[in-house]
């Protein structure tokens, strides 16, 4: 029998931007404080998708009032302070992804970096994202601080 999970859709309030990988570990060490290693284990979370200030997560069915607490005792992410508030559980990720509200903190524009074009994504942090399109997926591309010299922003 296949198990059954929640997602929780959260807000993450700070400064920072954080990956899937930083939330996770907080998220665990948050819930092994609270409840300890046999209950985390129970619950199982897990850092599905993270979307700017937003993020979907995990856990197993019936569990997710004791994450959602867990998830309200979490002072720091990466010893930067920051909360995460739950906003809405459901059982389809689907259902989540269509509660967050569309992001206008980054711009995209095209740029062509040693003869290639690439798709640029500038976040409102000044983190810059290439992608490279190539046959079968978007390829990221990494660049050098002698590349960012010569990028030039059309608005």
């Amino acid at each position: 029998m296949r198990e059954n999970f929640r997602y929780v859709l959260v807000r993450i309030t700070s400064d920072s931007v954080f990956e899937s990988r930083d939330l996770y570990r907080s998220i665990a060490e948050s819930v092994i404080s609270l409840y300890g290693d046999s209950t985390t284990a129970q619950i199982w979370p897990s850092v599905m998708q993270v979307s700017g200030p937003y993020a979907i997560i995990r856990c197993r069915r019936g569990l997710e009032h004791r994450l959602e607490t867990a998830l309200s005792a979490i002072s720091q992410i990466q010893s930067i302070p920051a909360a995460i508030h739950p906003l809405k559980t459901s059982g389809t990720i689907r259902t989540l992804k269509e509660k967050i509200p569309p992001c206008t903190e980054k711009r995209s524009a095209k740029a062509v970096i040693s003869g290639v074009t690439c798709d640029v994504v500038v976040s409102m942090q000044g983190r810059i994202d290439l992608k490279e399109k190539g046959i079968y997926h978007e390829i990221p591309r990494y660049i050098t601080e002698e590349d960012t010299e010569d990028l030039y922003y059309d608005e």
